[in-house]
């Protein structure tokens, strides 16, 4: 597994935190890409706020399989 950290917007953000700080939907495919979702997997995910940035905060498998 590797760990990752992306920037995300403020309103992503907000939507994550009202869905016990997940993303989701729409939000989800504009976060990760294909690659990452459909091949490597997405774990772990969370949203964390640092010094006024907004970030998603996740794992993602050694292979695209």
């Amino acid at each position: 597994m590797k760990s990752c950290k992306r920037e995300i917007s403020k309103e992503i953000y907000d939507r994550a935190v009202a869905n016990g700080g997940i993303i989701t939907g729409d939000d989800y495919k504009k976060v990760f890409t294909p690659q990452e979702y459909l091949g490597y997997g997405v774990y772990s995910q969370r949203v964390i706020k640092e010094n006024d940035k907004y970030y998603a905060q996740y794992d993602i498998g050694d292979t695209c399989d």
